[in-house]
């Protein structure tokens, strides 16, 4: 029975892993990345120009703690380079005002596009992943 348990539990040990490792990955990450994901989506659906720039200027400010973290060496260039084409985009738009508004908004979906691809270039796969547990696993 013992020797049972102790054959599965690498397995167990390496399962548990990948079902925590998004986590792990993301890390302090991934609260920045909800909070600018609230704030596009507030920019979006807001009608008051003044709401619209404050979140704007809420998502710059987490945008640019994002910019801060500290990426894999192999993620890196290419997630720096994603939240830069953002800044400079998002940086780009002028106030908003009653009048622009709903330009604003359109431009701003454009730069959800960027999320959405970006996200597909950086976002590891399940192989990727499993080799990862086993290289730190092993210390390698």
């Amino acid at each position: 029975m013992l020797s049972k348990l102790l054959c599965k539990t690498p397995i167990l040990l390496l399962l548990l892993s990948l079902l925590t490792i998004d986590t792990a990955i993301a890390g302090p990450l991934k609260p920045t990345m909800k909070a600018m994901r609230l704030h596009y989506k507030q920019a979006i659906d807001t009608q008051d120009p003044a709401i619209f720039n404050d979140k704007i200027a809420q998502f710059l400010s987490e945008l640019e703690t994002a910019r801060a973290y500290n990426f894999s060496p192999e993620r890196k260039a290419l997630s720096l380079e994603g939240l830069n084409k953002v800044k400079s985009q998002l940086g780009r738009l002028p106030k908003a005002t009653s009048t622009n508004l709903s330009q604003l908004q359109n431009q701003l979906r454009e730069v959800d596009q960027l999320r959405v691809e970006y996200h597909k270039k950086v976002k590891p796969g399940v192989f990727e992943l499993l080799l990862d547990t086993f290289k730190k696993a092993l210390n390698l």
